[in-house]
């Protein structure tokens, strides 16, 4: 009775829209005798070796089993065993995000002398009933050995063949607007929607810290919707009972880039330094029961900045493209007068490079609470910004096709005004996965995103100043006008519950998904 109630209790939830996406592998498959008749049943436990994690269930009356919620990865070992049969036991099994792994078993009686058992599979067959529809897995070895500048995510998701060549993360032609992007469940989308298709520039969470990507393009799945162009689904890494980690460095500059067409010098190079220094580390809290991981990464990128100079009175103004017209004498004099009279830090005018910095945090909790209950628990924050000039919106006799505004060569203004923009990404998941009689699993889960990319200044606050000369703009200073009070920020709230039960040949899905946005914007 109380598994009627609890069927008829989802059934009525059926008809509200599921946006769940996928977080686990499942295993699935037929236990039959040499006539080809299911054996109701059998005993099939699924241990996941580097963490002793182990799974069950029972076969049904027409041998079938399905475990559902299991640890993306492996490897993993498959003993089918049943009263009266031979006992025998599959290894070297690897479970992919999203995509069934199908295991079907022929027993043999007991006394029956047992050949030499070999395990093959095709992964990725093209027409079979067990795909949910097109897709691409990328797992932890393809991420760490594939070629990456950006370290992004949309480097990795290029690998499925509907991917296009641009750096959007775009799927078979249409706009990257129109994917789905998670990681653990939480919702990794540009729900801003100013910049590209994912928060923080691109690179809301480091790649050493990814465990499996997915990319779906017609799931067959109830859990796997709300998009028109793609499913992306990602995993963090979990600990194991070994401890494990890593300590890289990654850096590029000028010397990495191209300055030639075939054999001609085509440009100077301009000095670049891309700098990135990270670790990771996994391993048990309680062997078989508690495992950690965390990963730490941050990043500094330094670019050349003001390149124009003041003119002076050997070297004056025109005397050469990069030489602005105010006096350096003049620029010195203004800043000094606000230092003393309103201690007013101007910062300097030239010879300043742009310094861009990130910083990236993962932590992650997996507790074995029993063999039918496992809890996960993942925070994850990138904090980021990358400088620009001051805005040449609404500047004094701004003139694009002249070149006349406060940022050309007739003006030369002080760094403090110009401003960074943040791009800052904080994403904390929870999630309990429990099985029931071998027949029944649940998935709960809780999620928060903060998406906040305000603009930020070095300048103290103080009133803009353009000054000009001859109605044209000389020189500027102050805090950037459109940078004070601005704010960008989407806070995201979300609760999912869903059912899988398996019922003879077919498999129910069931569930509830609540969803709540709260989002500032200021500009003025």
């Amino acid at each position: 009775m109380r598994k009627i109630l609890l069927l008829l209790s989802f059934a009525c939830m059926a008809s509200v829209a599921v946006y769940a996406q996928v977080t686990t592998a499942t295993l699935t498959g037929f236990a039959k005798d040499d006539s080809g008749s299911g054996i109701p049943g059998a005993n099939v436990v699924a241990t996941h070796e580097p963490s002793g994690t182990t799974y069950g269930s029972v076969t049904l009356t027409d041998g079938k089993f399905v475990i559902s919620n299991m640890r993306v990865g492996g490897p993993y070992k498959v003993t089918i065993s049943f009263v009266g049969y031979q006992t025998q036991s599959y290894g070297d099994i690897f479970l992919k995000l999203g995509e069934p792994y199908v295991l079907n078993h022929v027993m043999k009686e007991e006394g029956t002398q047992l050949e030499e058992v070999v395990v093959t599979s095709a992964e990725d067959a093209i027409m079979s009933s067990s795909r949910n529809g097109a897709l691409t897995n990328v797992g932890s070895k393809q991420i760490l050995s594939m070629p990456t500048i950006t370290r992004s995510m949309n480097d990795m998701i290029r690998m499925t063949p509907q991917g296009t060549s641009t750096s959007t993360g775009a799927i078979g032609g249409g706009n990257y607007r129109q994917n789905y992007i998670t990681v653990d469940g939480s919702d990794f989308n540009n729900t801003f929607g100013i910049g590209g298709n994912l928060p923080a520039n691109g690179s809301p969470i480091s790649l050493d810290a990814l465990e499996e990507i997915s990319i779906n393009i017609t799931p067959f799945d109830v859990k796997q919707s709300s998009f028109t162009g793609s499913a992306i689904n990602a995993v963090t890494r979990s600990g194991t009972n070994s401890f494990s980690g890593s300590a890289y460095t990654f850096f590029r500059n000028e010397n990495q880039q191209g300055n030639k067409v075939g054999d001609n010098t085509a440009l100077t190079r301009q000095p670049l330094q891309i700098n990135t220094y990270g670790f990771r580390l996994g391993g048990p809290i309680i062997k078989n029961k508690l495992f950690f991981f965390v990963n730490m990464e941050t990043g500094k990128e330094v670019r050349p900045g003001q390149l124009n100079v003041a003119a002076t009175t050997s070297a004056p103004f025109g005397s050469s493209p990069n030489v602005s017209r105010p006096l350096d004498t003049e620029l010195d004099a203004i800043s000094t007068f606000l230092r003393t009279n309103y201690n007013y830090e101007t910062g300097p005018y030239q010879g300043y490079d742009l310094e861009s910095s990130n910083q990236r945090f993962v932590a992650r909790i997996d507790w074995n609470i029993n063999q039918n209950h496992r809890f996960s628990a993942r925070y994850s924050q990138v904090e980021s910004k990358n400088p620009s000039f001051v805005s040449t919106s609404r500047s004094p006799m701004t003139n694009y096709a002249t070149g006349s505004g406060r940022t050309n060569n007739n003006a030369l203004w002080f760094k403090n005004s110009n401003y960074y923009q943040e791009a800052n990404f904080y994403s904390f998941a929870a999630e309990l996965n429990s099985l029931f009689g071998g027949r029944f699993a649940n998935t709960l889960r809780f999620s928060y995103t903060n998406q906040n990319d305000p603009r930020s200044s070095d300048s103290a606050p103080f009133p803009f100043v353009d000054i000009l000369s001859g109605g044209t703009p000389f020189t500027s200073f102050g805090y950037e006008p459109f940078t004070f009070g601005n704010l960008r920020e989407v806070k995201s709230y979300s609760l999912v519950d869903y059912v899988t039960w398996t019922s003879g040949m077919h498999n129910f899905t069931a569930g509830i998904q609540a969803d709540m946005q709260t989002t500032r914007n200021g500009f003025q």
